[in-house]
């Protein structure tokens, strides 16, 4: 461990990244180690130099280090203050992964591996720019991963994998205009929204703040299926135009250029004008034939599924497969973004699939399918097969996902005044110290504890009761001798000590009702509480009055506590039914 005096130098002095002198470092140490540099009191990423063996003329006092002044900002090394200097072994800091940034050029595949081998054994940080061949080919470092994670610096080795990002290509942007853009997502935008305003404009925003500047076409396309049965019920010039898939139904494809080849800083414009498009759409595509005197089948708009998803893909590939003729030398890289409201599944053919994700592998395309639906619970993406003389087999089906990046995009924002409002009111639960447990059986009733009052549900200011009565009431046809009637016990006050009891007064066994629910979801034990259920004398009313709002089957089939009601949920499983016996 070296302590050193931190100092920083531009370019224009010395173009080393890293001045010392060797001899301050110890006898160990010779040029061509790799070194950590870094403030004791700190606790940030160590910075990671190579000493250069051409280092002559050093003009450095004692104990003094020198590094260029924007890695020492970058890694935040402040001028004039000591600095700990060790030694490390490359194997500890080697990387497993570097990811070059580089644009305004074409790099082939060899200038890309002379690159990678000129990069072997040397030290790499955050923003390193790296200039091969005389300046011939210019990268930066983007970003470094080491051990599974992000790293500032580190070794180049052999077996660091080096991937080439290009801020200039060639990208062709399709966006799938099936029957679902015109459905509206969870937020209440329609999904031509969420793809436009949505996935296209924050993607228009990050290359911006990445300098990105990309030649982009944009096209919509669609599939229109015709409601015919047979050839001869089209027009003679629609004939030619139309196919016919293995259910026998007639369809035509639809391709419309919206911007061609186009680079531009600001992208609003093109937002803008695909609003515009999207009104006149549909219109334009299912009355395309419609000429005045002739009958034409009527045009239903395809789903996603059904759409022409490979044959876009075969369209960008005719353009990128001939790249190397008018080779433009400020673009290098192709890729197909295909945006589409669906959620990753397609019925396919199988040969034009095989022939698809053959030219893609073979031409090194890059396939992205961003999917604004929401997102299947099954794995995608899945394309189904079917043949024309076969039809569809449920177990015939492929997932590309060698050849097909897929990704879903979601809505980032939040509405604020959204609030969810259930069809039914639930009382709030109970504490777990207060819930008692349900008896097994009406015989265990005389092993309980007397309750003081009747408590039929929690604290709560909201009649759940007369709630529910009024949302599950039934027709009055209803109140016949097949039903009865429950209803929650009304309180009663406790009768004075000295009131004496009179003599027609037997014991009798009181019901109390703890609902963890509603009381319309009681359909268990009627005919036994029903009986229980004996009018108490001396002006004392009876326990339980039959109320004609809710009505409740009579018939039981189990000696079980369950709650049924139309549509509500059993949270806590049952009703609890506490049997009390009054003396």
């Amino acid at each position: 461990m070296n302590k050193l005096k931190l100092q920083s130098h531009q370019k224009t002095y010395r173009e080393e990244d890293l001045v010392v002198n060797v001899k301050d470092l110890g006898p160990e140490v010779k040029a061509g180690d790799v070194i950590e540099i870094y403030h004791p009191e700190d606790d940030l990423p160590r910075l990671l130099l190579k000493i250069p063996s051409t280092l002559t003329d050093i003009n450095l006092q004692k104990d003094t280090i020198s590094i260029e002044q924007s890695i020492a900002a970058t890694f935040q090394l402040r001028n004039y203050k000591d600095v700990i200097v060790n030694t490390v072994e490359p194997k500890a800091v080697a990387l497993e992964l570097v990811e070059l940034t580089f644009k305004d050029q074409y790099l082939g595949r060899s200038d890309m591996w002379r690159l990678k081998m000129h990069m072997v054994n040397s030290v790499v940080y955050l923003n390193k720019k790296i200039e091969f061949c005389s300046g011939s080919i210019r990268t930066q470092v983007y970003e470094m991963w080491a051990q599974g994670g992000k790293v500032a610096c580190g070794v180049v080795t052999e077996n660091t994998k080096v991937v080439y990002r290009s801020s200039t290509s060639m990208v062709y942007l399709f966006i799938q205009m099936s029957s679902e853009m015109w459905d509206f997502d969870l937020y209440g935008d329609l999904y031509f929204e969420k793809a436009v305003s949505g996935f296209l404009s924050e993607l228009f925003a990050k290359w911006k703040k990445e300098s990105s500047n990309h030649d982009v076409t944009i096209v919509l396309f669609s599939r229109t299926y015709y409601k015919a049965t047979s050839i001869d019920e089209f027009p003679t010039y629609m004939r030619e135009c139309l196919q016919e898939d293995y259910r026998g139904r007639f369809y035509e494809d639809f391709y419309r250029v919206a911007v061609q080849n186009e680079r531009y800083d600001d992208w609003s414009a093109t937002l803008t004008h695909l609003r515009r498009m999207f009104n006149n759409y549909l219109p334009s595509v299912l009355q395309h034939h419609h000429q005045p005197g002739v009958t034409v089948p009527e045009a239903v708009n395809s789903s996603a599924s059904q759409g022409n998803f490979l044959e876009v893909l075969n369209i960008s590939l005719n353009v990128f497969e001939k790249h190397y003729l008018d080779r433009s030398f400020d673009r290098t890289g192709q890729v197909s973004v295909v945006v589409t409201p669906g959620v990753g599944v397609f019925e396919v053919d199988r040969e034009l699939t095989n022939i698809t994700k053959q030219r893609i592998i073979d031409n090194g395309v890059g396939s992205d399918l961003v999917c604004v639906g929401e997102q299947p619970l099954h794995a995608v993406p899945l394309l189904k097969f079917h043949n024309k003389k076969g039809g569809v087999n449920a177990d015939d089906y492929s997932m590309p996902h060698t050849w097909i990046n897929l990704s879903f995009y979601s809505s980032k924002k939040k509405i604020g005044y959204g609030t969810f409002i259930p069809r039914i009111k639930l009382p709030p639960e109970k504490p777990k110290s207060s819930r008692r447990e349900r008896p097994d059986c009406l015989a265990s009733a005389p092993c309980m504890k007397p309750a003081l009052q009747d408590t039929a549900l929690p604290n709560s200011i909201f009649d759940y009761d007369s709630y529910d009565a009024q949302v599950f009431k039934l027709p009055s046809s209803h109140n016949n001798k097949a039903y009865r009637s429950l209803q929650r016990p009304t309180t009663r006050k406790k009768a004075p000590q000295g009131h004496p009891p009179s003599s027609s007064m037997q014991p009798i066994t009181r019901v109390s009702l703890h609902r963890k629910l509603s009381d319309p979801d009681l359909y268990s034990g009627v005919e036994q509480i029903s009986s229980s259920l004996v009018p108490m004398g001396s002006g004392m009313g009876s326990v339980i009055d039959k109320s004609p709002a809710i009505n409740i089957p009579a018939r039981i089939t189990e000696n079980k506590m369950y709650s049924q009601s139309f549509g509500a949920l059993n949270v806590e499983g049952a009703v609890d039914m506490q049997l009390e016996t009054i003396p």
